[in-house]
């Protein structure tokens, strides 16, 4: 029996248009109708997915920033968190620097999201949807000053961050993940530290509520999604996904823009 579905957003839930389709929300609704558990398990910070979710009509709890922070947005309650010491954020962020990229840093602060150098490497399109969130300046004084999350590179060119996230993962500082981005184009590079996933925030939140691995169906298309659905008993992934991706999943679903995660209704049910 399916008790829980972990889902990537970006790519798996919605496309491009960060939209949710009629028929998806229809599943989204029936799910919960019979007593499954949606849970977003995605790359975006908590903010960006509260307001994600919220302009889709949606309340689901989320696992965010490639689990190192889990946040029940209804209930106003964090269920986990995996940040990195002082220490490793300042190692992590010499990496960077040695690599001439400059990265968003996100952190745990009420009022402010990430920290951004003067120039960060990343595409103009996001820059622009960071800015109302962030602190500008000299990354080396304002991350000391802050619980880091995240050292991330949207929409960057891969040969340039290939090289860094090798020397991150060499150091074993962190977690270093590049993929395809679905939103922005390029390449992606997210940084989180050794304990975080999405799946060790999703294995939280089911532990919270007594509910096994095997009642859990995880679901996304990207390299971030891998121990997602190595994790869960059941791993569905989108059909377009990456050959890694589709080497550890079981079961398959359409891309977002052909409705592919109704499908997810007819699944739960043939494993009840």
């Amino acid at each position: 029996m399916i008790r829980l579905v972990a889902t990537d957003l970006d790519g798996t839930l919605w496309d491009r248009t960060v939209t949710v389709r009629p028929a998806v929300r229809a599943a989204v609704e029936e799910l919960s109708r019979r007593g499954v558990i949606v849970l977003a398990a995605t790359g975006r910070r908590p903010r960006s997915a509260r307001t994600a979710l919220r302009d889709n009509g949606l309340a689901l709890p989320a696992v965010c920033l490639d689990g190192t922070f889990g946040e029940d947005f209804v209930r106003g309650e964090r269920f986990h968190e995996s940040l990195f010491g002082a220490a490793d954020a300042l190692a992590v962020l010499q990496l960077f620097d040695a690599h001439a990229v400059a990265p968003n840093v996100f952190v745990d602060h009420t009022e402010v999201d990430v920290l951004l150098g003067k120039a960060p490497t990343h595409s103009p399109e996001r820059a622009e949807s960071l800015l109302e969130w962030a602190h500008v300046g000299p990354l080396a004084h304002s991350v000391p000053q802050h619980r880091v999350a995240a050292f991330t590179v949207i929409g960057g060119v891969f040969d340039e961050l290939a090289p860094l996230a090798g020397a991150i993962t060499a150091a074993g500082l962190a977690r270093a993940t590049l993929t395809s981005d679905s939103l922005y184009g390029g390449t992606s590079l997210s940084v989180i530290p050794i304990e975080a996933s999405k799946w060790a925030g999703v294995e939280a939140f089911a532990l919270s509520l007594g509910i096994h691995a095997s009642e859990i169906i995880g679901v996304g298309d990207a390299a971030n999604d891998i121990e997602l659905l190595q994790g869960a008993g059941h791993a569905v992934a989108v059909r377009t996904a990456a050959p890694q991706v589709l080497a550890v999943a079981d079961g398959f679903i359409d891309p977002p823009g052909e409705d592919g995660w109704a499908a997810l209704v007819e699944i739960c049910a043939d494993m009840s």
